[in-house]
């Protein structure tokens, strides 16, 4: 009875419904590539592109707050 030491990530679901589109991969595997179980410049591109799009909402969203 041993329990799973892996956390789970939460991830922005519209960033990865953006990536979907622009990328035509499934949702699974980008999340595979986020998370680090696929290598290659495909999958860097989908980590920067990802990390881009979380830092903007956040950007946008403290800019709301602000107001």
């Amino acid at each position: 009875m041993n329990k799973s030491n892996k956390k789970r990530s939460n991830y922005n679901e519209e960033a990865l419904e953006a990536l979907k589109k622009k990328y035509g991969y499934s949702l699974d595997y980008i999340r595979k590539c986020l998370r680090g179980d696929r290598t290659g410049l495909m999958a860097d591109a989908i980590k920067s592109d990802y990390n881009e799009s979380v830092k903007a909402s956040t950007k946008a969203i403290l800019k709301e707050k602000k107001e």
